[in-house]
């Protein structure tokens, strides 16, 4: 895959993915923690505010990232928002033995852990589309996503191991301290960057030359403000529309060519998607609680192996399926699969509810809908992205910014309202609903 990615992507790509792995490291430990900690100490009684107030927050925070990107560049956001992670990590970590079972102090931890990845995955989607874009190589695309799924491999591996020496508060030290390593891939990022951008001017002038026009007729201007290249509307139209290539499917999503209609369809797939995965990992997180009980050696042993293998299955699926579905040039059935495959289990789960079935029935059908994370991540994730693609750049960030900074976190707000304020049968009617 490394060798089929062009020499001018290259160095961005490694840096990439190295902050993916780095940053999916961070999380998985931080999310690790987050659930053994809450679940043995506090229980799973509280997880309807825990997932409401993880919701607000994200919201918030994300919000503020967006609009501190309109005045800053990627590379220098990146840094600033792992190191701001990295001392709340190491500083919770110090306060915890002293404040065992605050409510307060584990709220904090639980509701961060949401936090950051939220966040990283903002840095992460709009890191590739600044700095490789529509016209990069797709092998460049799947290589960057390799971090995730590597990283929660290796992390989990570790995890599942030593869990049962470790306390599962220790975690959070290691997950401040990959935050202070995730800075390092963004340093040379902006440079970089522009060493690809001149690359191109020049490979765009050279044509010129041959085509026997004037070389330095092409205005290529980079905005001061994010460091970011500048690309005119006739280079945006001179690329193929990618809603051009499955305009004919019947997804809703792309039956329209205009960009209002198709950020309408995009927002409201993302937003049942979002709903119907925040109330899939809370029942799964009751399960888990209930199958395992308190014991918070037992329930990061379980978190750590279940993020290993998951991010086994999605780098096989990356690996071996996602680049021969995509290359189809449609979207429409790696995009299709995931919400089928929920809505059947939905109706499972909501099925033995009605005649009775025990909580390990419970447990194993709620972990395989939590497993379809696999999926997701590594193609159905993907396809999205390759969506965001096909809207003009200076349209692209804040399509990226209105789904991730208000639609995604809203669908979180109302779903934990949901749980917040209503009976388990009108949960389950609104989980079958968006799963459809």
């Amino acid at each position: 895959m490394l060798s089929k990615i062009p020499q001018h992507e290259f160095a961005i790509v490694i840096r990439l993915c190295v902050f993916c792995f780095l940053a999916g490291s961070s999380y998985t430990l931080a999310k690790t923690a987050a659930d053994s900690l809450f679940l043995s100490r506090i229980g799973s009684a509280s997880l309807p505010i825990e997932f409401l107030a993880a919701g607000v927050a994200t919201a918030f925070f994300a919000t503020l990232w967006l609009r501190a990107v309109k005045r800053v560049s990627i590379g220098r956001l990146l840094r600033i928002t792992s190191s701001v992670l990295g001392v709340f990590y190491l500083v919770m970590w110090w306060t915890l033995p002293v404040m065992h079972h605050s409510f307060g102090l584990l709220s904090l931890v639980y509701v961060l852990a949401e936090i950051k990845g939220c966040l990283y995955a903002i840095v992460a989607i709009s890191s590739m589309n600044e700095t490789l874009g529509r016209k990069s190589s797709r092998e460049a695309w799947a290589t960057v996503l390799l971090g995730f799924p590597l990283a929660a491999i290796v992390v989990g591996t570790a995890v599942g191991f030593e869990s049962n020496l470790w306390d599962a508060d220790n975690w959070l030290v290691v997950a401040g301290l990959l935050d202070f390593l995730a800075i390092l891939p963004g340093v040379g990022l902006i440079d970089a960057q522009n060493k690809r951008r001149k690359v191109a001017k020049q490979l765009r002038q050279f044509e010129r030359a041959v085509d026997g026009e004037d070389p330095s007729a092409e205005d290529s201007s980079v905005d001061n403000q994010s460091g970011f290249e500048a690309i005119d509307d006739d280079e945006d139209e001179e690329e193929e529309d990618l809603l051009s290539k499955i305009a004919t499917q019947w997804l809703p999503l792309t039956k329209y060519a205009d960009g209002e209609t198709f950020a309408k369809w995009f927002s409201v797939l993302i937003a049942a998607k979002v709903m119907v995965l925040t109330l899939v990992a809370f029942n799964w997180k009751v399960s888990v609680n209930e199958y395992f009980g308190s014991s918070e050696r037992l329930l990061a042993t379980f978190f750590g192996w279940y993020y290993a293998m998951a991010g086994a299955a999605t780098l096989l699926v990356q690996f071996f399926v996602t680049g021969r579905l995509l290359s189809k040039k449609s979207v429409v059935f790696p995009i299709l699969i995931l919400p089928a495959t929920m809505l059947l289990l939905v109706v499972l789960f909501i099925a033995g509810g009605g005649v009775g079935m025990g909580i390990s029935f419970f447990f194993y059908v709620t972990t395989m809908a939590k497993s379809m994370d696999a999926w997701r991540r590594s193609t159905h994730d993907t396809a999205i992205h390759l969506l965001y693609t096909s809207v003009k750049k200076r349209k692209r960030r804040g399509l990226i910014g209105h789904n991730q900074g208000l639609v995604k976190p809203g669908s979180e707000i109302a779903a934990g309202i949901v749980l917040v304020s209503s009976t388990f049968w009108f949960q389950n009617l609104v989980l079958v609903i968006a799963s459809v």
